[in-house]
């Protein structure tokens, strides 16, 4: 499946009357791979073409840089391991993101009613077509 995200940005712009999404620049894609050198460039391709922010009224938020449970104040709360940093949430308290010790560019998911990380073994652009509610052909 190419990376351009052309599917993806039709698909968006027939279900949604508007965005708040940002595309970040190339300064900015450098400055993340520069603090996270293992970042797929499904991810990063993502941010230059459809941008951070959320899709389909509140359906999914993908945020413009990676975060992790101590950046919200929850490591008290929740044992994870150190190298799984979050690139986005469902506005219903999971977080998904990538585990770096894993180094494979898949997508975890963590849920916070059990506290566990669900691996999905599905690449960033697979997982977040999902999150859109798109299928395969662009439609749904």
């Amino acid at each position: 499946m190419p990376t351009n995200y052309t599917l993806e940005i039709e698909f968006l712009k027939k279900v949604e009357t508007d965005n708040n999404r940002t595309l970040l620049t190339e300064d900015q894609i450098k400055n993340l791979l520069s603090e996270f050198p293992k970042l797929p460039q499904d991810y990063l391709i993502y941010l230059k073409k459809i941008g951070s922010g959320s899709f389909r009224k509140s359906q999914f938020n993908v945020t413009a840089s990676l975060f992790d449970l101590e950046d919200l104040g929850l490591e008290d709360h929740y044992e994870l391991k150190s190298n799984v940093w979050f690139f986005g949430d469902n506005f219903c308290g999971d977080f998904s993101g990538f585990d770096f010790n894993q180094n494979d560019g898949k997508v975890v998911e963590f849920w916070h009613e059990s506290g566990e990380l669900y691996y999905t073994n599905k690449s960033f652009q697979t997982y977040i077509r999902e999150q859109m509610l798109m299928d395969e052909n662009g439609i749904k």
